[in-house]
């Protein structure tokens, strides 16, 4: 991953924290987004420490969003100029039982679990690094 350019949603802790650390620690330039501006910014930080102001990019973005989504594709771009890996990871874990979770419920995990993916996949599709 030397030089290269990764995008991780939620980034800001969890998986994408972890992964983000990953990616740095070989090589990468990496760029993570949450929608907590809290959470992020200690996210950022430590990532910071980890491998230097230059190589770390932290944007807010609600991947749920197309328009912020796009924010965060516009911010990569204006600074790396692209992107090689994209790793989807925004989500969350439900704690509820089948009997327990209501039409509303469902229709927000399907919301989460689908668009998760596809507006940051939409936004980065035809992005391009040589």
């Amino acid at each position: 991953m030397n030089d290269r350019v990764a995008v991780v949603t939620g980034g800001s802790s969890g998986i994408g924290l972890a992964t983000a650390r990953e990616l740095l620690r070989n090589g990468a330039y990496v760029a993570i987004c949450g929608r907590d501006a809290n959470r992020l910014a200690h996210a950022h930080a430590e990532l910071v420490g980890l491998a230097g102001a230059g190589r770390v990019l932290a944007v807010q973005c609600d991947v749920l969003e197309s328009g912020q989504v796009q924010a965060l594709h516009d911010a990569v771009m204006a600074w790396r100029g692209g992107c090689h890996l994209l790793v989807n990871n925004a989500g969350q874990g439900r704690v509820s039982t089948f009997a327990d979770t209501d039409d509303a419920g469902w229709r927000e995990e399907l919301d989460l679990k689908f668009f998760s993916q596809i507006n940051p996949i939409r936004a980065f599709r035809k992005t391009h690094v040589p």
